[in-house]
């Protein structure tokens, strides 16, 4: 495979692309290094679908269930005056389809959305007592709006549920089969994961994770996430255009790939029937299984609609 068209069209543009990994067939097809080292970095959001694969594996050790529900799991950090009754119908199901019901972003990193308090902001430590002060707008499921306080919320469910931190929990589960060692995740105010974003690897290593979706869940001989539950993930669950997500975030007529629907914490591509982990500053891993082959590119940028369409030109046609 060759990368120059990919690379030329990126210089052209102005793209701060770090480094593009081509895997297929179980090999690697080809790579190109626009930085010269490959250390860890976070990879923000496209920790979400970790997370995803964590919840999986949670539902099938029968720790969780689709239809749980966070104000059950996490009883003990509701704020003392007590909830919005809308909070009742809120499942984990919603917390992984972005469709809490809230029209804006909750516990944002790192946006600029008009009135949105960010996280590093908040006054109160405990994160999940601050979301659930904020009441749903619209009914659970109605309304995708991405967020990171449904998948924050997710993964507190199954810390609760377990008395690990995530990163503890999967170190056995995901970590050590898949010989990611001594892995780095970011924490909240009080020391717990922070499922939303965080977790850092090295370009290499968020390759695995597609190898890894492509491989249904197999690693090596090990079934480490169930297969039924990836094909689930990655399949579009939820529309992903509307009204709040187009005020609130990239989801727009000029981005296709950011409007062809979300799963359980993975986007849906408009392209090859792909899915793929996005993360802030265009992180990605693309799953492309009618290729067998996964691309990976990791950047400081914020035009990812324009990298999602080089690897879908001039990448693609290769495979």
């Amino acid at each position: 495979m060759d990368l120059t068209a990919f690379a030329e069209q990126v210089i052209q543009k102005k793209l701060d692309v770090h480094h593009v990994l081509v895997y297929q067939h179980d090999e690697e097809a080809a790579h190109f290094d626009f930085a010269p080292t490959k250390r860890r970095e976070n990879v923000h959001s496209a920790s979400k679908s970790v997370l995803s694969m964590a919840i999986g594996i949670a539902i099938d050790e029968g720790i969780l269930a689709l239809d749980s529900r966070p104000v059950d799991v996490l009883a003990a950090h509701l704020p003392e005056g007590g909830i919005d009754p809308a909070w009742e119908k809120v499942t984990l199901r919603h917390l992984l389809t972005m469709s809490s019901g809230h029209r804006v972003k909750l516990l944002n990193g790192y946006g600029l959305t008009p009135g949105a308090v960010n996280r590093d902001d908040l006054e109160d430590l405990d994160w999940v007592r601050h979301v659930f002060t904020n009441a749903p707008e619209e009914a659970p499921g109605s309304l995708f709006v991405y967020n990171n306080a449904c998948p924050y919320l997710a993964g507190r469910m199954l810390e609760e549920l377990t008395g690990e931190r995530l990163i503890d929990w999967l170190r056995p589960r995901l970590f050590v089969p898949m010989n990611i060692r001594n892995p780095q995740w970011l924490t909240d105010p009080l020391g717990f994961t922070c499922g939303a974003g965080g977790l850092q690897l090295t370009p290499e290593e968020l390759m695995r994770f597609g190898r890894l979706c492509l491989k249904k869940g197999e690693w090596n001989g090990r079934q480490l996430v169930p297969a039924a539950w990836l094909e689930a993930a990655m399949s579009k669950q939820i529309i992903s255009v509307n009204e709040h997500a187009m005020r609130v975030d990239v989801v727009s007529a000029d981005s296709p790939d950011f409007s062809a629907g979300y799963g359980y914490l993975f986007w849906r591509a408009s392209f090859a029937n792909a899915s793929y982990m996005y993360g802030w500053a265009s992180q990605l891993c693309v799953i492309l299984p009618e290729h067998d082959a996964c691309v990976v590119v990791t950047a400081s940028e914020f035009a990812t609609q324009k990298i999602l369409s080089l690897v879908r030109e001039h990448i693609v046609p290769q495979l």
